[in-house]
């Protein structure tokens, strides 16, 4: 018996050194991820390379570095240059994920104590059309809905909140206040109506990246052959073109971001924060939030002036997060702001639908397939019993 607990004691020790592993960052490492993500697209290794004026296998010696942690890039995907809008729909009634209209979502999660939240993506001006077709069939009015044009996906500043020592995130609220204080006010982003057709082919290539940004297009030609199963096959000569001509030109990838969901503590909640107020102040809040590791992203829309903010807040911190955004309030930063805390247990996010403009969004609803709806791995894994037995002390 004292033997088993001494063993239960070890793997215990063991795990926790793990997770201290895969959160240790040194300086070195940091350089190199805000060089990554300092590019305005994907770039390619030997451009990195000479950027940083190191050899192309010490670039891959980081990435293998990063991924051993856990952690990875994720490709950052503009949706105003899609041609496409999010929709946030928020229930005080828990609807289960088999029950729910798939072939455009996003985003799904209980809500604590009790309700539903979910993201759709559709095409520009069609929310209309698809909020008539979809809203009949959910158990109840939702509480919100909110319409948003414009992408904020935040490049995590870990050279000013990431401290080495701790190995921790640094949360300083009004540290944070006083740098949106301080921020210059940028032109709001305008809405403007791209020209071109984005087809399955581009929406294909987009999701891959968007998983995996350093995924060459050959791989992508292949898993689209093998996922799509088209009736001629696809060749890597036109994937390629259709990057160059339909993805690249547009800017509809704009570049990299590092996923830091293995770096946040375990009692981390999930929270999307509602803010509304004058355009100008609720893009600047917004924008200066996702630098932050623990907001990495934000969906604004400029003409409503309201935002919605994606955040993990550690539990600990919950009620300071509330008197912080009730600062930005009296400011004047803000006019209101509401909270709803999900449920990461429950939480699924999902891959770009390759059927966003296949056909009219009213007739998507009422077909409902989920064929080609593909789940992402969002919540960081724990390794195996054997793995573990392997790991050294800290």
């Amino acid at each position: 018996m004292a033997s088993e607990r001494q063993n239960e004691r070890e793997l215990i020790e063991k795990l926790y050194s793990y997770f201290l592993y895969r959160r240790y960052l040194n300086p070195s490492l940091i350089d190199f991820i805000d060089q990554i993500q300092s590019y305005e697209y994907i770039p390619e290794i030997t451009r990195v390379a000479d950027d940083m004026g190191i050899h192309a296998s010490t670039v891959w010696k980081f990435m293998n570095l990063l991924k051993s942690k856990g952690l990875r890039f994720l490709g950052v995907v503009e949706i105003s240059k899609l041609n496409a809008e999010v929709i946030t729909i928020i229930l005080n009634e828990y609807v289960p994920y088999d029950r729910l209209f798939k072939s455009l979502i996003r985003e799904y999660a209980p809500v604590l104590p009790w309700g539903t939240a979910i993201t759709y993506i559709i095409p520009r001006g069609t929310a209309e059309t698809f909020l008539n077709e979809l809203l009949p069939a959910l158990p109840r009015e939702p509480r919100e809905v909110i319409k948003s044009t414009y992408s904020i996906i935040g490049r995590p500043n870990l050279k000013r909140y990431y401290d080495v020592k701790s190995r921790e995130i640094i949360i300083n609220w009004e540290d944070l206040a006083n740098m949106i204080k301080a921020a210059p006010r940028e032109s709001i982003p305008r809405e403007v109506q791209r020209r071109g057709r984005i087809d399955d082919i581009d929406l294909f290539i987009l999701r891959k990246l968007e998983i995996n940004p350093f995924e060459s297009l050959r791989k992508v030609t292949e898993e689209l052959n093998k996922e799509m199963k088209p009736v001629s096959p696809v060749n890597y000569i036109r994937v390629l073109r259709h990057f160059k001509n339909h993805i690249e030109a547009r800017g509809v990838l704009k570049g990299v971001k590092l996923d830091t969901m293995p770096l946040y503590p375990y009692d981390t909640v999930y929270v999307k924060t509602i803010i509304k107020g004058n355009p100008a102040e609720v893009h600047r809040v917004s924008k200066v939030l996702t630098t932050h590791p623990m907001f990495p992203e934000a969906f604004l829309n400029p003409s409503e002036g309201v935002s919605v903010i994606n955040a993990f807040i550690p539990l600990t911190r919950l009620f300071s997060y509330s008197k912080f955004l009730d600062s930005l309030r009296n400011e004047g930063l803000l006019k209101e702001w509401s909270v709803t805390y999900l449920d990461r247990g429950g939480w699924k996010k999902f891959a770009l639908p390759v059927t966003l403009f296949s056909k009219p969004v009213n007739v998507l609803v009422r077909e409902g397939s989920d064929e080609f709806v593909s789940e992402m791995n969002v919540n960081p894994s724990i390794p195996p019993l054997s793995k573990l037995k392997k790991i050294k002390k800290s």
